[in-house]
C-alpha cells in the first residue's frame, strides 16, 4: 500500500498544530497563584531646556506679495535668533506652505445666480503663506527676552512653549526604578495579609508613555502672542517639571494558605 507524501505531510502538519495549540493552552492557563499590581513614581526636576514653537504667517491679496512678505519676515526672525546667539542646530524651520483665502459664503436663502457669476464668486480673495519655527533654548536666562523679542522680529504667533530637561533619559530611568519598587512594596504588603510571600516575577510592562515635559500654553493663562501685544517683558515659567513612570507587574505567590 502506497501513501502519498502529500497525505503524510498533511497529517504531520495537523499533529504539529495540535501540539502547538496544547502548549498555548497550558501557557495561558497557568494554575500557579499570582498577584498583579501597578506602581507609579514621579521625579521632580528643574528644567534646563525650553522649546518654543512659533510661526510666521503672511496674508496678502496676491500670491507674490504673501510669499515675499513671508520670506522677509522669516529672514528677520532667523536673524534675530542668531543675534541672540542661538546655535543653528537649535533652530528648525519648515518649508513655506501656501493656501488660498476663500470668501465667506452663506448659501441660505440665496437666489439663483448665473454660472459665470458663481465662478467669479468662487475665486480666492487672497493667499496665506506660513512657515513654522521650533527653537530650543539651552540658556533659560534668555527665555523671557527671546520669547517677547521674537514677536517684534517677524514672528506673529507663538503656538506652544515646552520646558524639559537635557537629562530626561536619566530621570526617566530613575522614575521607572522607583515605580518598580513601589509595585513590589504594594504586592508585598498585600501578600502579607494573605500569609503569602512573593516568589518571582511573572511579567512586567510599562504602562503608558512616561512624561517629562511641561506645556506652558496649557498650564498657564498665557495666550498666543500677536504683534498687538505691547510691553511683554515677563512670562511665567515653571520652577520644576514632573518626570513620571508607571509599570504593571505580576508576581507569583507562595504560601501555605494558597496551596490548600
Amino acid at each position: 500500500m502506497r501513501v502519498s507524501s502529500s497525505r503524510v505531510g498533511f497529517k504531520m502538519c495537523a499533529v504539529l498544530l495540535l501540539l502547538a495549540s496544547c502548549v498555548s493552552v497550558v501557557q495561558a492557563d497557568d494554575p500557579r497563584p499570582s498577584i498583579s499590581v501597578s506602581g507609579s513614581a514621579r521625579v521632580m526636576v528643574t528644567p534646563d531646556l525650553a522649546i518654543i514653537n512659533a510661526s510666521v504667517t503672511s496674508r496678502f491679496a496676491t500670491l507674490d506679495e504673501a510669499v515675499a512678505h513671508n520670506q522677509k519676515s522669516s529672514e528677520q526672525a532667523t536673524g534675530y535668533f542668531k543675534e541672540m546667539q542661538i546655535e543653528p542646530k537649535y533652530i528648525q524651520a519648515s518649508r513655506i506652505t501656501i493656501q488660498p483665502i476663500w470668501p465667506e459664503r452663506d448659501d441660505r436663502n440665496r437666489p439663483p445666480v448665473a454660472v459665470e457669476d458663481l465662478f467669479k464668486q468662487s475665486q480666492p480673495i487672497g493667499y496665506q503663506a506660513s512657515r513654522e519655527f521650533q527653537v530650543t533654548l539651552v540658556d533659560l536666562n534668555k527665555f523671557e527676552q527671546i520669547y517677547a523679542g521674537m514677536i517684534k522680529n517677524g514672528v506673529n504667533s507663538v503656538n506652544g512653549v515646552f520646558f524639559t530637561t537635557s537629562q530626561l533619559r536619566e530621570h526617566r530611568d530613575a522614575a521607572r526604578i522607583q515605580a518598580v519598587r513601589a509595585a513590589r512594596e504594594k504586592a508585598t504588603a498585600m501578600a502579607k495579609e494573605l500569609d503569602a510571600k512573593l516568589l518571582s516575577v511573572k511579567s512586567i510592562q510599562e504602562a503608558g508613555e512616561p512624561r517629562g515635559m511641561y506645556n506652558m500654553m496649557q498650564n498657564t493663562n498665557a495666550a498666543v502672542f500677536t504683534p498687538s501685544d505691547v510691553g511683554v517683558e515677563r512670562v511665567l515659567a515653571p520652577g520644576q517639571i514632573e518626570v513620571t513612570a508607571n509599570v504593571n507587574v505580576e508576581f507569583y505567590l507562595r504560601g501555605e494558605s494558597l496551596d490548600e
